[in-house]
């Protein structure tokens, strides 16, 4: 059975949702009849009022992500995220419970145990879970759902992500715009829709530019089967590597390292995220910051919302970031004291 919302007894009686809140939260402004009303349609459709009034102190959050690995304490991008999300909803008055689910769990269609003993009251998914899963969550849950940094095609619920095809092609124009041509991207693309995304980025940047992409510089930066993170440099150096994460920015950089190269001068590199911690390349990676605290404050804001039956509509919302430059990119065109490019 399909959860009650305040916009299913504001439409029964022909009044707003701010209203109906109103009225089951006890605040003026509502007649004695029409509350009396309200109250008697929410326990007609099988309102909870009892978890209303909660989520008036503010709720229970519950946080789902794919297996643990996604959620290594302290080496982890969505780690980080995850203390994001954390914090806004402590200065929200609320409350959040983790819970990997592993793709076993997920191919089976086995819901969160959170959700199964009614312990949360919204759930946000962080990075990336299997899209008959999430549709299935978003059908089935019984409470809102809103995707964090990434995103199910014909999914009906919120979407907070960073701006993976604005992020990158930033990246290549910083790079073009300091007269690099031979440029390689680092990412697999059918790994997940983010890094596709900032590959398409990667290639508008190109094409503004009118330099033809090469496909042996479209280069593998992980595993499709495990994920694990894996990569070998091409035959050929190019003068500037587009990563698509932070995490394959350093492995260019031990690549280079390891054959004797120096960054920037004989290759420039640029990452992805500005999340790169127990890294000495951190201090040194030009790169675009994705604003994980905007973003958790949004998914937050955007849960809460459906929690409260303030919001009704769902949508994808887009959070940028800007260019943070460091000194890992040389600019070609600059001329050294030999005459050297």
């Amino acid at each position: 059975m399909a959860e009650v919302k305040l916009k299913d007894i504001a439409d029964r009686i022909g009044v707003s949702t701010v209203t109906v809140s109103n009225a089951l939260s006890g605040k003026k402004g509502v007649s004695a009849g029409l509350r009396e009303n309200i109250e008697n349609v929410a326990e007609e459709l099988g309102y909870d009022i009892s978890r209303y009034h909660r989520t008036l102190q503010g709720a229970r959050i519950g946080v789902i992500s794919t297996e643990k690995r996604y959620m290594e304490i302290g080496n982890s991008f969505y780690w980080s995220l995850y203390q994001q999300v954390v914090n806004a909803a402590t200065e929200r008055q609320s409350v959040t419970m983790l819970e990997p689910v592993e793709e076993s769990r997920q191919e089976s269609g086995q819901p969160p145990r959170i959700l199964k003993a009614k312990a949360v009251d919204g759930l946000i998914v962080i990075g990336w879970m299997f899209a008959p899963y999430i549709q299935y969550l978003v059908k089935e849950a019984g409470v809102p759902v809103v995707l964090l940094d990434f995103r199910v095609r014909e999914s009906s619920c919120d979407t907070v992500i960073s701006c993976n095809y604005t992020g990158i092609y930033k990246m290549t124009r910083y790079l073009t715009d300091r007269g690099h041509r031979r440029l390689a991207f680092v990412g697999s693309v059918l790994a997940n829709e983010n890094i596709m995304d900032r590959y398409y980025g990667y290639r508008k940047a190109l094409i503004e530019a009118g330099i033809e992409e090469r496909r042996d510089w479209i280069l593998e930066d992980r595993d499709l089967l495990t994920g694990e993170m894996q990569f070998s440099l091409p035959d050929e150096l190019p003068t500037a590597f587009v990563c698509n994460c932070d995490l394959a920015a350093r492995d260019v950089y031990a690549a280079l390292d390891e054959r004797g190269f120096r960054v920037p001068d004989d290759a420039s590199i640029v990452g992805y995220d500005d999340y790169l911690p127990d890294s000495s390349v951190a201090d040194l990676l030009t790169t675009y910051h994705v604003d994980t605290r905007r973003m958790a404050e949004m998914a937050v804001g955007r849960l809460l919302g459906k929690i409260h039956g303030e919001e009704t509509q769902y949508g994808i919302h887009y959070i940028d970031g800007p260019v943070i430059e460091r000194s890992s990119v040389r600019d070609l065109r600059i001329k050294t004291g030999n005459g050297r490019k």
